[in-house]
């Protein structure tokens, strides 16, 4: 019986241990990052539109896009972007201008998302937004150049001066956003 009870005690210890070390890993960067990745709370952004923008005066991106929101519950702390490099990488600058809202659970639309990276860039670049959900924080992945598609690009025949992307290829191509900066087909 003695070896019982001890087994048992040292079950308990050894249970409220790991409920400690759980707790402790729960609040980490990297346990919000899992979190964020087993049960996101927001969808990564459907990108609707980039254009250049001036970010915290340097160059960078207005990007404007839509999400699916999927936990209601939880509140926004932030939006991390980091451009990554061959050996480093870099935090950018990134905020939401829109007007400060309310969000329910479903759709959201995003028209000026800014980010100090330049429209060019964003391909090395990637995006998490954070949030609190009661007492643990998640890091879901928002941004990823695979995922995040540029809505306007697909089937874009040149790319305007402005940034911005047309379909057209005839004349007049781009003519309200400074002409055409690069056609993106052979003719």
């Amino acid at each position: 019986m003695a070896k019982l009870t001890r087994y048992v005690l040292f079950s308990w210890t050894a249970f409220a241990w790991a409920l400690v070390v759980l707790w402790i890993f729960s609040q980490s960067q990297t346990g919000a990052e899992l979190y964020g990745r087993i049960n996101p709370v927001v969808s990564p952004l459907q990108i609707t539109s980039v254009e250049p923008a001036v970010v915290a005066g340097a160059p960078g991106s207005r990007i404007a896009g839509t999400a699916v929101i999927r936990r209601d519950s939880c509140d926004y702390l932030d939006i991390e972007w980091t451009l990554h490099g061959d050996q480093r990488s870099a935090r950018a600058t990134a905020f939401f201008a829109d007007p400060a809202q309310i969000r329910e659970q479903g759709r959201a639309n995003w028209e000026a998302l800014l980010v100090g990276i330049e429209p060019d860039k964003l391909q090395y670049s990637t995006g998490n937004v954070r949030h609190e959900c009661g007492v643990f924080p998640v890091v879901s992945p928002f941004y990823r150049p695979d995922e995040s598609a540029i809505i306007e690009r697909a089937g874009a025949t040149a790319l305007c001066a402005s940034g911005m992307y047309s379909t057209s290829a005839g004349p007049g191509t781009c003519s309200g956003h400074g002409g055409v900066e690069e056609w993106l087909v052979d003719d």
